[in-house]
């Protein structure tokens, strides 16, 4: 490669069959000890085009600074660029577009002192470059790699300079022929984003390649250690096994014999290697001179595990595994795919932390780093190729009006298989392909963790995807399943696979004859998901379904600053990106800052390995581990009495737990009481699992998983009954207005809107007022989330229901007694336009310092097809007009938001959080904070000594916010913070997967097939 212009590095772009020249074979990771990282600040030049873009040593070049690893984009050059499917250009296989952003990258270095080349090969490295690059090194061309998520390695020897400064020119091209089969979800980014070192490998020996194997006997018991290793001559080599502590387990020289070695060690009964308890050994391997002395040395993780497909069910040592896996992109909100170890290595531990055992690195390899963290943590991952061109669908789609439905139906069959003839079923692209499984499974084979292959994602199914398996069941000798989607009926597959199916096509798998994982379901995107305790009830019933990957774990937002200066997380559109696929990249269980969302919680509970159910007088321990018991767990149980708006701990203790063995259920018998319970108090049972001794990942005392269950239900909560003695009242009415004012309370009713303009003390230091919208304070509107967007809301804005009205048809006042005054108010509320609404009579009875609302909402439409069959929710919304602070304690599910079908996270108990605590607020706003199943709750606010009670015959659902305009806000800072309110709520649309998957189940959508009626009670208390 010595004759080289600008348009020859061109023309190589667009060549399928060209995926590297002059870079080494892919070989099993490691790094020698003569390593060195290029890291930190290089020069950089960016143009519009590779035919402008400098070469070496061309002169009045206008270089500036960047820092490697990096993306351009996000270094003040070009901007990112989002799309979930479509290609952001112009469908011309293999041709990327003529505007082609070149990045080159320009670093000066020596080389360390004592290197040399009479003792070194010298090779240049590279984790990762996105797109494709041309090398240079003091100017001459060293090679060309595309594969963006894949490792790289240049043998630079004869032209590097050890006694002399040396220059490293990288031509990094955006676009290339590999653009349109790395068309994965997320961020199009470009740049140097991994680590780049020189290795100095000592050419009196060294190891090349090397594969590690572990073989357990019939019973899984023994195993047999094979290391083949593949030197770079012949040389003496010694092997070296240590266990966990250090201990040498054998040590064995290898005379200089050969330059292929096989090596082979029985290992009596060692301890074995799973997610549950990831215990690793280290391999070390020497290679020495004829001297004696160690020049070049490896070391390995080993974990003895063995990975089959086992009468029908994936199984490690025997034993089939239940995933609870993440899909887990790379991402940083500050530095995008160029992601800090640390950073990762928290990710990490946080998915432990929630009971996720297993990550589909999707779509690509990650950072080598990557594994060694996997391996020492304990996860099953399911290692993918760097391939996806799911954007060929939309180019056939569209024109033809396919549908892009989730199932699979003969339309969309029809329109993959067309899509596949671009490159999946091309042979000009079968290289490229296999390319990609070859570096996949070389790199990466010697990792316990990795436990399953993948093909890619989205990518169709056609003769290269059948290449790919058959190239990697030639390189991994361990035969590790193969997983592909787009194989619909798993015909290189070693497994069956969905994405966000419905349950009832889930279930449809439970009698196949190979297993079958969900890669992608209950897409956490915004509020939700809802569907994972009806997932994991199928995972559980069936063997077969082994579980799945959630899509996915983070958000990508990226830090900026919006017109203002206000810090926001970007998605599609937020830096003029066009075309863009806007909020879709908003899907994870963590925000972009990598923080908990509610639905992270969801999930951690739905998957909770220990499983405690009630029966009778007995707690039914589950243990659903694949292979520990829970000699690690310690059990705690509280019985706790809630009466009169207080709860007491009467008893708790720790719980004899006996031995549980993996996927084996036991019961025990509750506690026995010390003392008898009080028969007016509810009381629960709540029994938790803590970690005893700490882990590799997670902390003594951790929680793990914990059950709650109600032994008793109280004779009533005496605050829930409406009691009309209140004392004498004075009323001033007209046409227009009641007034009614008690001893200690006063009640201002507007009779023309027929609703309540204020209640609340005399001295208006606390009260309730009508919302300060001109719309009712009886509301049936929820600010739309994701999973609304393209169904439920569209269908709901069909039928007005965001733009109710009310037309009042009459207010008549009643006088009982001395104590108490009744206003009923019949209306007719509807949208404009359309023939529908809900008859609607509504009473207010008002008491001194007491305040009930009773609600009957009849639908009547001209036609029946006139009214929805579904609505968002229906209450009440009233200002707390006074109230800027407080606090709010209630009876029912918390401390954080929940909805019919996201809730199992949330326990019952008495909860306070102040008023600026009750929210969540999504990188995309959107509803949240509501909280199901309340019982009563208490409006603590800070300006006076009273509080409000509110409470009802049925339980309900509450939000307690200052958000407004959240249906028109695009990021939390566009959120107006105003009077804080109060939202009643009679119920509430389940959330769902809608976004991407299955909707809202039936059991749990808002359904308009009879009255509603419901009850609140407010009260004043000193």
């Amino acid at each position: 490669m010595t004759s080289y212009n600008k348009r020859s590095l061109t023309r190589v772009l667009s060549d399928p069959t060209v995926v590297q020249e002059n870079r080494l074979e892919t070989r099993s990771y490691y790094l020698p000890e003569a390593t060195f990282s290029l890291n930190g600040t290089w020069d950089f030049a960016y143009c519009e085009s590779p035919l402008v873009a400098p070469l070496p040593n061309e002169e009045n070049v206008d270089f500036g600074k960047i820092e490697v690893p990096g993306h351009w984009q996000l270094q003040g050059h070009g901007h990112p660029h989002y799309t979930n499917i479509v290609y952001p250009f112009v469908v011309d296989p293999p041709n990327p577009p003529s505007k082609n952003p070149t990045g080159t990258y320009v670093k000066n270095f020596r080389t360390p002192d004592g290197w040399s080349k009479d003792d070194f090969e010298f090779r240049l490295r590279f984790e990762g470059v996105d797109n494709s690059y041309h090398v240079f090194l003091n100017g001459n061309l060293i090679g060309y790699s595309e594969g963006s998520r894949n490792s790289a390695e240049f043998d630079i020897t004869s032209s590097i300079d050890t006694q002399n400064e040396n220059e490293v020119m990288v031509r990094v091209y955006q676009w290339s022929s590999s653009s349109y089969i790395e068309d994965q979800d997320q961020w199009w980014l470009s740049g140097i984003f991994r680590d780049v070192y020189i290795l100095g490998f000592n050419t009196a020996g060294y190891v090349k390649d090397f594969e590690v194997q572990t073989k357990f006997d019939g019973s899984y018991q023994n195993s047999k250690l094979e290391v083949d290793i593949e030197l770079n001559k012949v040389a003496s080599v010694s092997i070296e096994l240590k266990d966990a502590e250090g201990a040498t387990v054998f040590n064995e020289e290898i005379e200089k014999s050969k330059s292929q070695l096989k090596f082979a060690a029985e290992i009596k009964n060692p301890l074995k290697w799973t997610a549950e308890s990831p215990y690793l050994y280290k391999l070390q391997i020497d290679v020495k001179n004829d001297n004696g002395k160690v020049i070049n040395t490896v070391l390995q993780d080993v974990g003895f595990r063995v990975v089959e497909i086992k009468d029908g069910l994936i199984s490690v040592n025997g034993r089939p595994i239940l995933i609870r896996g993440v899909n887990r992109h790379d991402h940083h909100p500050k530095f995008g795919r160029a992601v800090p170890l640390d950073f990762v290595e928290e990710d990490l531990l946080l998915m432990k932390r929630h009971n996720i055992n297993a990550i589909r690195t999707s779509h690509y390899p990650n950072h080598p780093k990557f594994y060694e963290l996997t391996n020492r943590l304990g996860f099953w991952v399911l290692d993918e190729a760097d391939l996806e061109c799911h954007g060929f669908y939309e180019s056939v789609r569209r024109p033809n009006g396919y549908n892009d439905h989730v199932e699979y139906d003969e339309e969309k069959i029809a329109g993959f298989k067309t899509a596949s003839e671009f490159t999946s079923d091309n042979k000009d692209w079968e290289k490229a392909y296999v390319d990609r499984a070859h570096q996949l499974v070389v790199r990466d084979r010697n990792q316990p963790s990795v436990v399953m292959w993948s093909l890619g994602n989205e990518a169709f199914f056609g003769r290269n995807q059948k290449q790919m398996a058959a190239k990697i069941r030639s390189l991994d000798s361990q035969k590790r399943p193969i997983h592909y989607e787009g194989d619909l009926n798993a015909e290189v597959a070693d497994v069956y696979s969905r994405m966000y199916s419905s349950l009832d096509v889930v279930a449809s798998f439970a009698d196949k004859d190979k297993p079958f994982i969900m890669c992608e379901y209950a897409h956490a995107m915004g509020n939700g998901p809802g569907l994972l305790r009806q997932y994991q009830d199928l995972f559980y019933k069936h063997l077969n379904l082994q579980g799945g990957f959630v899509w996915e774990w983070a958000n990508h937002g990226i830090e900026s600053t919006d017109k203002n200066g206000n810090k926001i997380f970007c998605y599609g559109g937020d830096f003029n990106d066009t075309p863009n696929d806007g909020v879709f990249i908003m899907d994870g269980l963590v925000d972009s800052q990598h923080l908990p969302t509610p639905g992270l919680l969801e999930y951690k509970k739905v998957i909770e390995p220990i499983v405690v159910d009630f029966s009778g007088e007995q707690i039914k321990i589950t243990n659903t581990f694949d292979f520990e018991d829970l000699q690690n767990f310690e059990s705690s149980y509280k019985i706790i009495e809630f009466s009169n708006l207080e709860k007491k701990v009467v008893q708790s203790g720790l719980l004899d737990i006996p031995v549980i063995n993996s996927k084996e259920s036991k019961s025990i018998s509750f506690p026995t009481l010390k003392e008898p319970l009080d028969s007016d108090a509810t009381v629960y049972i709540d029994v938790e699992f803590r970690v005893k001794n700490s882990t590799t990942s997670l902390p003594s005392g951790h929680l793990v998983a914990w059950g709650q269950h109600e032994i008793q239900k109280g004779l009533g909560q005496k605050k829930r009954h409406f009691n009309a003695i209140g004392g004498p009242f004075s009323v001033t009415e007209s046409e227009s207005l009641l007034e009614i004012e008690f001893k200690k309370s006063y009640l201002k009713f507007d009779k023309v809107k027929g609703k309540v303009l204020y209640w609340g003390t005399p001295d208006e230091t606390l009260c309730i007022a009508e919302n300060s919208s001109d719309i009712d304070s009886l509301t049936f509107w929820r600010p739309s989330i994701n999973n609304d967007a393209p169904v439920d809301e569209p269908y709901w804005k069909q039928f007005g229901l965001d733009v109710m009205q009310r037309n009042i048809r009459d207010v008549t006042v009643e006088y009982k007694g001395e104590d108490c005054v009744v206003v009923k108010v019949e209306s007719f509320i509807g949208p404009a336009i359309l023939a529908w609404g809900f008859d609607s009579t509504q009473i207010f009875e008002v008491a001194d310092q007491k305040f009930k609302i009773s609600t009957t909402l009849q639908p009547r439409g001209f036609k029946s097809e006139c009214i929805p069959k579904t609505i968002p929710r229906v209450g009440y919304e009233f200002n707390l007009s006074k109230s800027k602070s407080g606090e709010v304690t209630w009876f029912g599910r918390g401390p954080g938001e929940s909805y019919s079908d996201k809730k199992e996270s949330q326990k019952f108990d008495i909860h306070t959080l102040k008023f600026g605590d009750l929210d969540y607020n999504y990188d995309y706003p959107q509803e949240n904070g509501n909280h199901e199943d309340t019982e009563w709750l208490v409006l603590v606010p800070s300006s006076c000594s009273n509080k409000i009670l509110v409470s009802s015959p049925n339980k309900f659902g509450f939000k307690v916010s200052d958000q407004h305009n959240l249906q028109d806000a695009k990021h939390p800072v566009d959120i107006d913070h105003g009077d804080i309110y109060m939202r009643l709520d009679h119920k509430q649309h389940g959330v769902g997967t809608g976004a991407c998957g299955p909707g809202v189940l039936p059991e749990y959508q808002f359904k308009l097939d009879g009255p509603i009626k419901f009850d609140f009670i407010l009260e004043i208390l000193p």
